[in-house]
């Protein structure tokens, strides 16, 4: 039943296009942008803000859902975190020590050395001199090391911390763009799967057309071109424009071309259409007037 309504459409769509050598006009179907909201994190619906049928704005929060295990899971990495950052601190007091360490060693070991080859110092005393040196000197680079190693801890730790905290503020749904709920695919209490959309929102204010035209009829049909935009019910007419036409030829409707009519290629031509008070509805049928440029 759904493909003969489909293709119904679709005849009654091509055999309602109409050209001329002023103009084309053709009854279509107007559409909006529709998009399914989902949360990148899953979790339990607490509170949503927006109904179906209400208008939502850009920035706007619609739904919030439950973060109480992430938030715990937060605290414990925070801590762990507070806990690096002290153990950081008693690392770089030992470091600072072994270098110190080192220092003195090594300037010991330099006038013990001065000593010895003066015969004022014992080979014996030259030789433990240099032991203490190479001691301090591995003492210092162990400290190194251990800072180094608090350093990528706390570096990995911090990358835990933003990724709990990107995933509790992707609990919270937020409009990217003006429109109106259309479909809400879960209540509140309900459990949401992560990714699963949750909302869908089509923006009514910038709706648009596709209309298909002759390869001769190109060369008449500019980006930005004028288009009158008529429905029923109402005598007031809006303004459409050319957005896109595409490079490339199609046959359409394909699904009920005869064998002679498939040898006509057309190319799609989309309208954005101006409807800043809502009085075009998503899948509505208009018709659409397109004058022709004459060159």
């Amino acid at each position: 039943m759904k493909k003969i309504f489909f293709y119904a459409t679709l005849l009654w769509l091509f055999a309602c296009n109409h050209q001329n050598e002023d103009g084309f006009s053709a009854s279509v179907i107007a559409e909006g942008t529709a998009i399914k909201l989902s949360p990148q994190t899953g979790g339990q619906v607490l509170d949503i803000r927006f109904e179906e049928g209400t208008r939502v704005q850009a920035g706007d929060t619609l739904a919030v859902l439950d973060t109480e295990k992430l938030s715990y899971q937060l605290e414990q990495v925070q801590a762990n975190v507070a806990d690096v950052q002290a153990q950081k601190g008693i690392a770089a007091t030992n470091l600072q020590k072994a270098r110190d360490e080192a220092v003195y060693a090594k300037t010991r070991f330099g006038r013990v050395n001065d000593l010895y080859k003066q015969n004022a110092a014992t080979e014996q005393m030259r030789d433990d001199a240099e032991i203490n040196t190479t001691r301090a000197e591995s003492s210092m680079r162990s400290a190194q090391q251990m800072l180094a190693s608090l350093d990528t801890r706390q570096a990995a730790l911090q990358a835990q911390v933003n990724l709990l905290q990107k995933q509790i503020s992707d609990a919270t749904l937020i409009s990217p763009l003006d429109g109106t709920v259309t479909t809400q695919y879960y209540q509140l209490g309900e459990t949401v799967p992560t990714m699963a959309p949750m909302l869908e929102i089509i923006n009514l204010q910038e709706m648009w057309a596709k209309v298909y035209v002759t390869e001769t009829m190109l060369p008449a049909i500019n980006i930005g071109q004028e288009a009158q935009i008529s429905m029923d019910g109402t005598d007031e007419n809006l303004v459409g424009r050319v957005a896109w036409i595409s490079p490339r030829a199609e046959f359409t409707p394909k699904n009920i071309l005869t064998e002679e009519s498939r040898t006509g290629l057309v190319y799609a031509v989309k309208i954005d259409i101006d409807n800043p008070q809502g009085l075009l509805k998503h899948g509505m049928p208009v018709a659409i007037s397109l004058p022709l440029v004459k060159k």
